[in-house]
């Protein structure tokens, strides 16, 4: 039981509080990330799997139309405090604009949300024995660090390499968080790649799968969690199978939303 997720919950909806808004990074609000932490009501608990996802309803437009939003949960349960989660949500869009400014409203005014958790089939429940290979590009690392969260809880001492990919410098927003588990956990190692050279850059660059492949000489058995768009996905299982790596043994959101006959018929 310390080592694989059997537990299964039920789809619930809350009426939760936004308790904080804050930024993650450097950049304005028009370009930056940011942590949200919701809170459920006293006596409840918030029943999910390290990388599930939640759903939710906002009046994006200010108009009294509720719309459903996904949203990865970028923290692991917390068994001291149930009651709360957290987000990172990127300010990239015309929307996402919308999406963030309305959340901040529901902060300042203490005005209650409706949350619905918890939902996706690609939560941490892998043996931890095994070694692990997680992979995020972008804003995929909040699935990335809410298994690694978990992971470091169960087991310390588990094998886990991790790779986060980024098209900019400032999208590293998460760098100190990682490296420090890193420095900390002799099994565990992070290694940040941005996508195109950079003066400014003195890490690894490139695609996530050349990095992978440089480092990684067998992957056989290696169970292999991956957050971020279908092609980068199904792309890194292709140019690792070399490797040994089985799309088996590897879980992603992916898989359901747009799976590979729906891919290739698109």
């Amino acid at each position: 039981m310390s080592n694989v997720a059997t537990a299964t919950y039920p789809v619930v909806s809350y009426l939760c509080q936004v308790v904080k808004f804050a930024p993650l990074s450097n950049g304005s609000f028009d370009t930056g990330t940011f942590d949200i932490e919701l809170q459920s009501p006293a006596g409840t608990a918030l029943n999910y799997h390290a990388g599930q996802y939640l759903q939710l309803d906002l009046d994006v437009n200010g108009d009294g139309q509720l719309q459903t939003l996904s949203y990865t949960i970028a923290s692991s349960p917390d068994l001291t405090n149930p009651r709360r989660l957290q987000l990172f949500i990127q300010n990239g869009s015309a929307f996402a604009d919308k999406v963030l400014n309305c959340l901040s409203q529901h902060a300042e005014s203490q005005t209650p949300l409706n949350v619905t958790l918890a939902m996706g089939k690609a939560f941490l429940q892998t043996d931890l024995t095994q070694p692990h290979l997680l992979i995020a590009a972008g804003s995929g690392i909040s699935k990335i660090k809410s298994i690694t969260e978990e992971i470091l809880r169960r087991k310390p001492d588990a094998e886990v390499k991790i790779y986060w990919s980024n098209k900019q410098i400032e999208e590293f927003y998460l760098l100190e968080q990682f490296q420090a588990w890193a420095d900390q956990n002799t099994n565990l190692s992070f290694t940040p790649i941005l996508e195109s050279p950079d003066a400014n850059w003195n890490g690894r660059t490139g695609f996530i799968y050349e990095v992978v492949s440089e480092d990684c000489d067998a992957l056989d058995g290696t169970q292999t969690y991956l957050c971020g768009s279908p092609n980068m996905v199904y792309g890194t299982i292709d140019q690792l199978e070399a490797k040994g790596l089985k799309e088996e043994n590897c879980y992603s959101d992916v898989f359901e939303f747009a799976p590979r006959g729906q891919k290739a018929a698109s």
